[in-house]
Order: structure tokens, then sequence, then C-alpha cells
């Protein structure tokens, strides 16, 4: 995920300070500065907001958001996995931008789906850098 341009991010509901006030809101990446981890968010506004990425959740990968539902189904009720199976329906078929804003807002709309569904950028951009790190791995050791 090395370029976030035109990532969809929601601010972090609990976010305790915020000069722009978008706790919760959805935007869109415009620009990163990771080495300063420094992310500029639009939100429809000329004002953007600049966040670090912990401050920023992601829907989890379409695949992981599967898994999680289907092995968690008892914990999270019916309802939250009804939401959950629904979300991945909108990753995995229809990922144009307003579904996957609709996906997005349905994800935060309470703690257990937040929770359920999300991850920070933060999180996100860990992972990346650790699968291609893996990536790098397994080709050293198939030569």
């Amino acid at each position: 995920m090395e370029d976030l341009t035109g990532t969809l991010v929601a601010v972090h509901p609990q976010l305790t300070t915020d000069p722009v006030s978008r706790q919760g809101q959805i935007g869109m990446v415009v620009a990163a500065d990771l080495k300063n981890d420094t992310i500029s968010v639009g939100f429809g506004s000329p004002e953007l907001g600049h966040y670090s990425s912990d401050a920023l959740l992601v829907l989890k990968e379409k695949n992981q958001l599967y898994q999680d539902a289907l092995l968690g189904h008892k914990e999270l009720g019916p309802e939250v996995f009804k939401q959950l199976l629904f979300v991945n329906m909108i990753q995995d078929n229809r990922p144009d931008h307003k579904n996957m804003i609709q996906a997005m807002e349905m994800a935060i709309s309470s703690e257990k789906m937040m929770q359920a569904s999300t991850v920070s950028l933060e999180s996100r951009l860990a992972l990346d850098i650790s699968q291609g790190q893996e990536q790098v791995q397994h080709a050293r050791i198939g030569r």
C-alpha cells in the first residue's frame, strides 16, 4: 500500500484531539508523508485534516473480514454477522466508490462493527510491509 492516495478512511470516532473536528467521518487520503506519519485527508471541502496513521481506520482486507465473520459469528451476534457479510459482499462484488462509502459507514456504525470490520491504517501499513518482506524472503529461498 505504498501509494495511499485515494484510500477511503474513517477518522477514529474516539480521537481526542482533532483540529478539524472530523471524528467518525469518512474521507479520502489525498497525500501521505509516511516518514513523518502524516496522512492528509479530504472530506469534500477545501479544508484537509492531517492525521497520524493510527488515528485513521480502514476496512479489513476482504478475505480477512470474511474469515473473521465466519469464525466469530457466535460472539458477534446475528445482526453484526449479517452486516459484516454485507460489507464483505460490497468489497467482493461492488467495490466502486459509492458502495465502499456505504460499506465504511456500516463498518463504523457501532463499536462492535468497528472492532470487527476495521483496522488502523497504521496496522494495515505494517501488514503490507511485513507481507512485502515475506515475498522477498520467499523469492530468496526459491533461488
